[in-house]
């Protein structure tokens, strides 16, 4: 199975979770509650950087099943002259993906001024991972009026190239993780640091 495949099955995984976590500032307790999409897949495995390829026309939500049934076909993607640069640090990131927030990873509030570069990323947290692959996560609220507050869903993923996206950002306190089985409605708490009995 190539990246590119194994990329959209990681991300159909995903779809049959949520993830809840909960971190503390200044003696204030904040959720997220991390949710995924067919819909999303498109644009985080890096489609928007294919502009020089023709591709079939699917709506956003059929593409990860297109790929897994090969209309898709990775040779093609390759061809794109952004693949190297900007598509194949996505895929390898969406595989590593599920890995990455089941294992430990550092939180951070998303500020972009605080790099030396700059960036087009709008996000509302980062988090980095070190496990299997060095990888970024960026995740953004889900409604721009902020209705759902703690209701989040991914807006980039990728390899850690050579911008440390950490750069003057401070970590946030992770106090609990917990995964969701959406279908089967189990949960699976990762860590609690809010109910010491569990410790």
């Amino acid at each position: 199975m190539n990246i590119l495949q194994q990329s959209a099955l990681a991300w159909k995984e995903l779809t049959e979770y949520r993830y809840q976590f909960v971190y503390g500032y200044k003696k204030t307790l904040y959720p997220i509650n991390l949710t995924f999409s067919y819909e999303d897949y498109p644009h985080l495995a890096g489609f928007q950087y294919l502009k020089d390829l023709s591709l079939p026309n699917y709506t956003s939500a059929k593409i990860v099943d297109r790929i897994l049934e090969r209309k898709i076909a990775f040779e093609q993607i390759q061809k794109a002259a952004q693949y190297e640069e900007m598509v194949k640090s996505r895929l390898e990131a969406l595989i590593h993906l599920k890995n990455s927030l089941d294992n430990e990873f550092n939180l951070y509030s998303f500020m972009p001024r605080m790099y030396p570069f700059v960036t087009n990323i709008k996000a509302d947290y980062l988090i980095a991972s070190h496990i299997v692959i060095d990888s970024y996560v960026f995740i953004i609220h889900t409604t721009p009026t902020g209705d759902a507050k703690c209701d989040f869903l991914c807006c980039s993923a990728f390899a850690k190239g050579e911008r440390d996206y950490k750069t003057n950002h401070r970590k946030r306190a992770l106090l609990k993780k917990e995964r969701i089985h959406i279908p089967s409605n189990t949960t699976t708490i990762l860590f609690d640091k809010l109910n010491t009995k569990i410790q």
